[in-house]
């Protein structure tokens, strides 16, 4: 069943080719690293110091179609270094200037310096650099980021996330993780720091599951519970760290409430944790309806996809043409190189959930 549907879409079976194509019609010719945002409606003036996120996005992709060629992947690698600071943090200037004023407006609503200072954006963004450097065996000689790292500033740390809206506070959760896993892989934190410092967070995100699986408290919506797993789950996986209630998240993601008005950016979300709660019960557990929400979004998901460029675009028939608030692309009808990162994530974890040979030959990575 899964192989004739499958086969049936145009694009799926020589995508990993034709993502080939994308990213090298994306490539400067002239500054080394760099590809552009969106084909042809980017908004950044000086190219020399701006669009991290393109490179990052592009080392991502190269990873995903098994890209090894050191020619290809240095120069990439190289340009997402120079973005980073003295203090070990990476950040796109062009993006830090353009989000200024929203930043400042944000601070005196709610009375956050800490949104002035961009610092959400900062450790996102250098999360972001982190992971896509690793995927390609490249660690920075400067390992830093503004993470605590005892037992008692990781409780005050994570007791001070808004737990009613998990999205947000489990991306905080999430990139805890994966900074001290890398702190353990620079040796910043002995291997015994390391897990004490995770056995506290992960007793602590235990004790906010609920029945339903999820991880939170109050009473959130739907589309939070489930993109709030995500973010949590993403953290999980950094060193493989199992979860309970897989059985319960599954219902979750698959419960009619959650794809009401759901976009393709949460069918990935959804996707990802289909993805490894199905891997924790061994695959064993409302297959039929997994693969009926797999078939579903992907014939969705045509709608995202420019076989001309041979991209996807974030949005539904246009470029993605904010990051991060700031306004980066004219958001024109195209493909751009955030959207296919993304919808090529999505096939390579679908791959893995449905145990198809029939998928392109992308390679899953953790992100």
């Amino acid at each position: 069943m899964i192989q004739k549907d499958i086969s049936e879409m145009p694009w799926s079976q020589e995508l990993l080719n034709e993502v080939k194509r994308f990213l090298s019609n994306q490539q400067d010719s002239k500054i080394p690293g760099y590809f552009r945002y969106s084909v042809s409606g980017d908004l950044f003036a000086n190219p020399n110091n701006s669009n991290l996120a393109g490179s990052i996005f592009a080392l991502k992709l190269y990873a995903m179609i098994g890209e090894k060629d050191e020619a290809i992947i240095k120069p990439i690698a190289d340009r997402v270094l120079s973005f980073q600071r003295p203090d070990g943090s990476f950040t796109d200037p062009s993006v830090c200037r353009k989000r200024l004023l929203r930043n400042i407006l944000s601070s005196i609503k709610h009375r956050q310096l800490s949104t002035l200072g961009n610092q959400e954006y900062i450790r996102a963004e250098t999360r972001q650099a982190y992971s896509a450097l690793l995927l390609h065996d490249v660690l920075p000689k400067i390992i830093d980021a503004d993470i605590p790292t005892n037992p008692k500033e990781i409780l005050t740390f994570l007791s001070r996330l808004d737990w009613t809206h998990p999205w947000g506070a489990g991306s905080h959760f999430s990139h805890l993780l994966f900074f001290l896993s890398l702190f353990r892989k620079a040796n910043t934190l002995t291997e015994e720091q390391y897990l004490e410092a995770r056995s506290t967070a992960t007793t602590f995100i235990a004790s906010l599951q609920n029945e339903d699986g999820a991880w939170y408290t109050g009473k959130p919506s739907h589309r939070q519970k489930v993109n709030g797993a995500m973010k949590v789950i993403s953290g999980l996986i950094v060193d493989d760290l199992p979860f309970d209630l897989p059985d319960r998240l599954i219902d979750l993601c698959l419960a009619e409430e959650a794809n009401k008005n759901n976009d393709a950016c949460d069918q990935i979300n959804q996707i990802l944790v289909l993805r490894h709660s199905d891997q924790l019960l061994h695959h064993d557990y409302r297959q039929d309806d997994i693969q009926t929400f797999c078939m579903n979004a992907l014939d969705q998901w045509s709608d995202y996809y420019f076989p001309k460029q041979g991209g996807f675009s974030f949005h539904k028939h246009h470029a993605n043409n904010r990051y991060y608030a700031a306004k980066i692309t004219k958001g024109l009808n195209e493909p751009d190189i955030h959207g296919t990162v993304l919808f090529v994530w999505g096939l390579s974890m679908m791959k893995e959930l449905l145990q198809t040979d029939t998928f392109p030959n992308f390679h899953e990575i953790k992100s």
